[in-house]
């Protein structure tokens, strides 16, 4: 009879039952934990090393004194600028307090108890709770050895249940992107009666290194689709929270738009957030110098005699011959905070932030030490 007692009958099964929310191990969390933190060099959260541009900086200061109003709810300014530079309309963008409320609400908008979802894995932890919390019926596509997302696998996972389908590149945790046949085999191959969710929160880095321009592709693609961009990573916003997606319809971002909270984008953000989007130069300068970081920390893992993945993002992964948690305790121990990839399998995989010169090499250093 105890066995059938349910103490929270006001909590949703599925939310009781999902998977305990991430606690990340941020510069608060550690400081939270009694660490010094202007002792660790942050390598494993995948954040900017660099400060946002001194512009973004003036403009929070410059609007300090009119934080008791509330933000502008469609954060039109921002659209304006996102809508000249990728000829989507205003009325096909939706912003988010980052990234993940879209995600979220790309399930959200989609998705009935039940139905199905098409995720490649390993992914962005943030996933696994946000599926479980919506009772999906989740088919999970293995990305290929080579840490490649398998755009053949994830179209043969597809059923008549499935209501969308997630596909992210450039991919966190392996830092590889989709190609142009990829791309073009996934974005057109997914049927017209389902969503297509593109996470593109590395977006930038992919594209400076190379990489295919994603909504070129998708403009052409018949069926629903909606990305996802996030201004976390090369503007060096993390701690703002802020994020846009890019819908192929009215209709679509304005369902979007239902799922989000009125007032989500704080004030700041939006001002910090046009002031990053018209300093190019600045982008630019943290592009170039994290493509040399990435270099630095993927040629120094291969002189350490790793594998890693060629990674054209903010950071860089690989296997390691010890347990990668056990790896992150010694390098915090050594100053240096890493993360270790989180799904079933991957045990002995790490990834290491891109961070400044000196960081990368002390980083090299510790994981030198602690590998004998």
């Amino acid at each position: 009879m105890d066995k059938l007692y349910n103490p929270t009958p006001y909590i949703r099964k599925a939310l009781q039952d999902a998977p305990k929310k991430v606690d990340p191990p941020t510069n608060g969390a550690l400081r939270y934990n009694g660490l010094d933190t202007s002792k660790i060099r942050a390598m494993g959260l995948n954040e900017c090393c660099f400060p946002p541009s001194p512009k973004v900086i003036q403009a929070m200061k410059d609007n300090l004194s009119v934080v008791n109003l509330y933000p502008d709810a469609q954060c039109p300014h921002l659209s304006d600028i996102i809508s000249e530079r990728t000829g989507i309309d205003n009325n096909c963008i939706v912003w988010g307090n980052g990234s993940e409320e879209l995600l979220k609400g790309a399930i959200d908008l989609s998705l009935s108890p039940g139905e199905g979802l098409v995720l490649p894995v390993p992914t962005f932890w943030g996933y696994k709770s946000m599926v479980a919390a919506f009772e999906a019926d989740v088919s999970e596509v293995e990305n290929l050895p080579d840490g490649n997302v398998d755009t053949d696998g994830i179209l043969k996972a597809i059923h008549q249940n499935t209501r969308i389908v997630f596909l992210i590149t450039p991919n966190n945790p392996s830092g590889r992107l989709v190609d142009e046949v990829g791309l073009e085999k996934v974005i057109h191959g997914v049927p017209e009666d389902v969503l297509l969710c593109v996470d593109e929160a590395y977006y930038d880095f992919g594209l400076h290194a190379g990489g295919p321009n994603v909504l070129e592709t998708l403009k052409k693609r018949k069926g629903p689709w909606i990305t996802v961009f996030t201004f976390s990573k090369a503007y060096a916003m993390a701690g703002m929270r802020i994020g846009y997606a890019l819908c192929s319809d009215e209709n679509l971002a304005q369902a979007l738009q239902k799922t989000t909270c009125v007032f989500n984008v704080p004030l700041l953000a939006q001002y910090a957030g046009e002031a990053a989007l018209l300093d190019t130069d600045y982008l630019e300068f943290i592009l170039t110098e994290i493509a040399s970081g990435r270099e630095q920390i993927y040629t120094g893992l291969k002189e350490l005699g790793l594998n890693p993945f060629p990674s054209v993002t903010n950071f860089v992964s690989t296997t390691i011959p010890s347990n990668g948690r056990e790896m992150v305790k010694m390098m915090l121990e050594k100053g240096i905070q890493i993360n270790a990839w989180a799904d079933t399998g991957y045990e002995n995989n790490i990834r290491i932030t891109v961070g400044t010169e000196e960081d990368n090499k002390a980083c090299l250093a510790a994981l030198k030490e602690a590998l004998t």
